[in-house]
Order: C-alpha cells, then structure tokens, then sequence
C-alpha cells in the first residue's frame, strides 16, 4: 500500500517506525519504562532537591572524573553539580555496570545520529546527564546500597579509556 506523497509502502513506513522509535523515546537506565530500570541496578532514584543532605561537585577533565571515589550513605540524597572543564562532549552517569553497558550502546547510537547532523536521542534520564564543552549540569541522586555501583562517561570510548569511578557506601 502506498501512502499519498511519500513513495513509501506501508511495510517501510511500519519497519521506519520500529527502527526510529527507540532512538528517540528513552528508554535507559532513568526511564522508569527502560528495561534496567530498577533500584538495585540504579542504586538509587532520582532524590528531592528539598531533601537533599550534600552537594558533590564533579570537574571533568580530559578522560578523567578528577575523582575515582565517591562516598555515600544509604538513603542518602547528595547534588552533583557536574561541570565539563573540556573542550569535549562528556556524560555523567549513576549505575552498576549493567546500567553503564547498557547506556554505552544508547550513547553510541546518540552520538553516531549527531554526526550525521540529527539530533540523536533524547538524553533525560534522571540518573546520567550529557555535557557538551563546558556546560555544567545537576542531577540529585537518592542512594540505595548496590553492588558494584559506578559514575561513568559513556561518550564512546571514554569509560573504556578509564573515565569512571565507584560509589562507596559507609555507614
């Protein structure tokens, strides 16, 4: 069947949709939709700014946080202010691996759709923040006690390149 106007037959205005609606809906790790999305994965939820106990100020730098560790307490609501001291885009990301694996892959799609022109991906999840060249960006973050759980850049290649640290929980 083809649809007045656009030359496209029904089958590649379905599989057109099925392909561009993931990229543009977000799903990941913050999406309470996403399929990781939980707390012992997130270490967390998304705090209160009315609630919140600290703030922990994030400098990025190069291919590095400036921090390898942060300690944190369990339900503890701490403010990032996360700033982008480079000339790079950067992101800042709360999650166990599984969450950080996860949001690699959606940031290597974001970012392939960037340098193709396009806009990409919606980056609003309530646990990971993306920075371009010196932007500075908050996210308010509850903690819950999680295995394993991290702060990394997902920009492709970043994490990879040793750009990420771990949550410690003290009592």
């Amino acid at each position: 069947m083809k649809i007045s106007g656009f030359g496209m037959t029904f089958a590649a205005v379905c599989l057109t949709g099925a392909l561009v609606l993931p990229n543009t809906v977000s799903a990941g790790p913050g999406n309470s939709k996403g399929a990781h999305h939980n707390q012992a994965m997130m270490g967390g939820k998304p705090g209160k700014p009315d609630k919140v106990d600290r703030t922990v100020t994030v400098t990025l730098k190069d291919l590095s946080f400036g921090i390898k560790d942060i300690k944190v307490k369990n339900g503890e609501t701490i403010r990032f202010v996360i700033r982008n001291g480079t000339d790079i885009a950067h992101d800042f990301t709360i999650g166990t691996k599984a969450v950080q694996k996860a949001h690699q892959k959606e940031m290597l799609k974001m970012m392939d759709a960037m340098s193709k022109g396009g806009h990409g991906m919606k980056h609003a999840d309530a646990n990971a923040v993306f920075l371009k060249a010196g932007e500075t960006k908050e996210i308010i973050w509850q903690f819950a006690k999680a295995d394993h759980l991290e702060f990394g850049c997902n920009v492709p290649g970043h994490y990879q390149a040793g750009m990420k640290g771990h949550f410690s929980f003290v009592n």
